[in-house]
């Protein structure tokens, strides 16, 4: 017997990532689950990211829904539990379900602090949300985390994970206008012009092999697994037939991470002729010659490799598993290949010295990418083992997500670096900026282009 018959799956508004907007791809997993599941549910998915908080107004108000879902990042915690108080003020009968990286690591803090959550779905969630959907008894529901007698939360065991993903349904694009998405990049690519073609996101693997100190996945996913190349190529071709897709970005930690399914996958986009730009992200570890050329072949245009740093000390340091030379064979390899190598680093990592610095600086001289990203700091995030450095280091502890902040910027603090104060001071100023009203953001910034045009006095 069904718990819920109609269901509303939220990305919610406020959250950009650097600005752009990918399509909500955990949530379209859900979607298509539970209706491969049941396809007597009523399911709605609304992305207040791209529509604005109005549109999830009117989706909650005029669809009525009994269950709602919504996907929370810890820097977009805080619109998430927007969303749910919405839905309890203009649907109170209906109850609300958290799931995404945030509440899967912070679920006892977000349980106690808002009550507006009734459930909170941990790490991979297609079983556990089906299952909430569908009426299984609570207490038998694995990943899932409820309010039981007299209120007290309930943390069940773990929801074993899916193998193989090839059994998951596509993502449910048709529930949301994929055509809606922005452009992103430059340039032509096999004749295709990425600063006008909608990117579509893609996931090829769940997880990383990896543990490094700054990135809590390896947590959340608990190991590494990917689809087969024919099935994600399945996919593309019908990304292409059905809205047209050229340019496709694949969202995973360590695309490269299955050697072969990479090649079967590029393989099988040349087999079917299919002309597409394409992106990802990998390890300097786990690329070849062989591979760069299928992957050459298929369309991708850049990788990005998380290369962090130039000082092999420092990559010790944060557990990266990798060296300078596996770096430098790695772009080599790419440029060689014909694809843009880019060098994702870390920058202010905690006891980082101005010789690791320079060695970054050399090395980068040496290798040449094709383009370098990186915030210029860093930040701290919950489940990492950064953020257990900074609990034992006395400057940050699990009350800070109860802030505001989106996350933690770090500025000192950890075994002999100094604290930063005036940095620290910088970072309050912005943040304040950012919680004004836009009216007063928009005249700060008129005034503050004034003075630099000389109509104000500075002084």
């Amino acid at each position: 017997m069904k718990r819920f018959r109609r269901v509303l799956l939220v990305n919610p508004p406020g959250t950009e990532q650097g600005g752009y907007t990918p399509s909500p791809m955990g949530i379209l997993y859900l979607a298509a689950y539970l209706r491969e599941k049941e396809r007597g549910v009523d399911i709605s998915v609304v992305d207040g990211a791209i529509e604005g908080e109005q549109r999830v107004v009117q989706a909650i108000s005029v669809f009525r829904p009994d269950l709602v879902g919504v996907s929370s990042l810890t820097p977009g915690r805080h619109q998430a539990l927007r969303v749910a108080r919405l839905v309890k003020h203009l649907t109170p009968s209906a109850r609300v379900v958290l799931g995404g990286i945030h509440p899967t690591l912070m679920w006892s803090q977000m349980m106690e602090f808002y009550p507006e959550i009734d459930y909170i779905v941990r790490g991979e969630g297609e079983v556990a949300f089906s299952e909430l959907v569908l009426g299984k008894k609570l207490s038998e529901i694995r990943g899932l985390v409820w309010r039981g007698p007299r209120n007290v939360v309930i943390n069940n065991p773990n929801q074993p994970l899916i193998h193989p993903l090839d059994s998951l349904p596509f993502p449910a694009w048709d529930l949301i206008d994929p055509l809606k998405y922005p452009p992103r990049g430059e340039g032509i690519v096999n004749g295709i012009d990425l600063g006008t073609e909608v990117r579509f996101s893609l996931i090829f693997s769940r997880g990383c092999m990896a543990a490094c100190t700054f990135c809590s996945s390896w947590k959340v996913w608990r190991g590494y697994r990917c689809r087969s190349g024919k099935n994600v190529a399945a996919e593309v071709e019908y990304l292409v037939h059905t809205y047209n897709a050229k340019h496709i970005c694949f969202y995973d930690d360590t695309l490269t991470g299955n050697r072969r399914e990479i090649i079967n996958f590029c393989k099988e986009i040349v087999l079917k002729k299919l002309k597409l730009a394409l992106f990802g992200t990998t390890r300097v570890d786990l690329v070849d010659p062989e591979l760069l050329r299928w992957m050459k072949k298929a369309g991708f245009y850049i990788i990005t490799y998380g290369i962090e740093s130039g000082s092999p000390a420092m990559l010790l340091k944060i557990n990266k598993r990798t060296d300078i030379e596996k770096s430098k064979r790695a772009v080599r390899l790419t440029k060689k290949a014909g694809i843009q190598a880019v060098a994702l680093l870390m920058y202010g990592m905690p006891t980082e010295t101005e010789g690791d610095r320079r060695l970054t600086k050399r090395m980068l001289a040496e290798i040449q990418p094709d383009g370098i990203g990186t915030l210029g700091e860093v930040w701290i995030f919950p489940g990492t083992e950064l953020f257990e450095q900074a609990m034992h280091a006395g400057i940050i502890d699990e009350r800070f997500w109860l802030g505001k902040r989106p996350h933690y910027t770090y500025r000192g603090g950890i075994g002999d670096d100094p604290i930063n104060r005036k940095l620290q001071l910088l970072d309050t100023i912005k943040f304040t900026f950012t919680q004004l009203p836009p009216p007063a953001r928009r005249f700060i910034l008129q005034f503050k282009e004034m003075i630099g045009k000389g109509i104000v006095p500075s002084k």
